[in-house]
């Protein structure tokens, strides 16, 4: 088992800022990153579809007899993985956003989460905060759907202008805020101009805690993997070949696998 992969599978080009966090703190590990592309985004899906979507997906995923499989995805993350985490025997980790890391650096008591439409509305994020931020810090959400598509695509790297327009249109004016979690593995991506159009905030990129709890996990389990320089394989589901054009212009040279299957 010390050897089988870590499977990270979100809609599309998220889950690159989850492995890249990955490689950096755990290069031993072999990954299969999967990008489901046919079912892009999963942001703007309804529970039910997501949760029949998530499930066959992780069964697809089991063939690969991973030690681990991260849904690098806040959407599904918030919403079904504790269903779904009763329907396999493979570790499954989510991605959620990380308040209590934004709660220790906050001095205006004032936060913002930045998401997708589906979790900003979602009940699951209403209870989270609920739970986990004291009534005297005050929380704003804002829906990043809009941009999503534009990292998903390439946009990001072509016409900085664009997306400083959507960012701008997206956050407005937060004088009031000094810490936002990204809540969205796309939104790293953009998390350079984030800093440039505001610098007075500390933007959280989920990432890290991942990483720091999937490593807690290796070593508790005794699961790291021992040989050195792991490899990665990835596998997408659908438009290949412009998502190896954008794969390689932020560096990866993997070859892509185009995989074919229904729900």
């Amino acid at each position: 088992m010390n050897s089988s992969p870590i499977v990270v599978f979100d809609s599309g080009i998220g889950s690159m800022s989850v492995i890249r966090e990955i490689k950096r703190e755990l290069p031993n590990e072999n990954l299969i990153y999967f990008a489901d592309k046919a079912n892009f985004p999963y942001g703007k899906k309804s529970q039910i579809d997501l949760l029949k979507i998530v499930h066959n997906t992780i069964k697809y995923l089991e063939r690969f007899h991973p030690k681990l499989i991260i849904i690098a995805s806040n959407t599904p993350s918030l919403q079904v993985i504790d269903k779904i985490k009763l329907l396999t025997n493979i570790p499954l980790v989510g991605v959620k956003p990380p308040i209590k890391k934004a709660l220790k650096i906050t001095k205006k008591k004032h936060i913002g989460i930045m998401a997708t439409e589906s979790s900003i509305k979602s009940k699951e994020l209403d209870e989270l905060i609920k739970s986990e931020i004291p009534q005297n810090i005050f929380v704003s959400k804002f829906n990043a759907s809009s941009i999503i598509p534009l990292i998903e695509d390439g946009t990001f790297l072509r016409n900085r202008k664009k997306i400083e327009q959507f960012i701008t249109q997206i956050l407005g004016n937060i004088d009031n805020i000094d810490v936002i979690t990204l809540s969205s593995t796309h939104l790293p991506f953009i998390k350079d101009q984030l800093n440039m159009i505001y610098p007075h905030v500390k933007f959280l990129d989920p990432a890290e805690s991942i990483v720091k709890d999937l490593k807690k996990f290796l070593i508790d389990n005794n699961l790291t993997n021992k040989n050195k320089n792991g490899k990665m394989r990835i596998l997408v589901s659908d438009k290949k070949e412009k998502f190896q054009e954008i794969l390689r212009q932020i560096g990866r040279k993997e070859k892509i696998e185009e995989v074919f299957w229904s729900l």
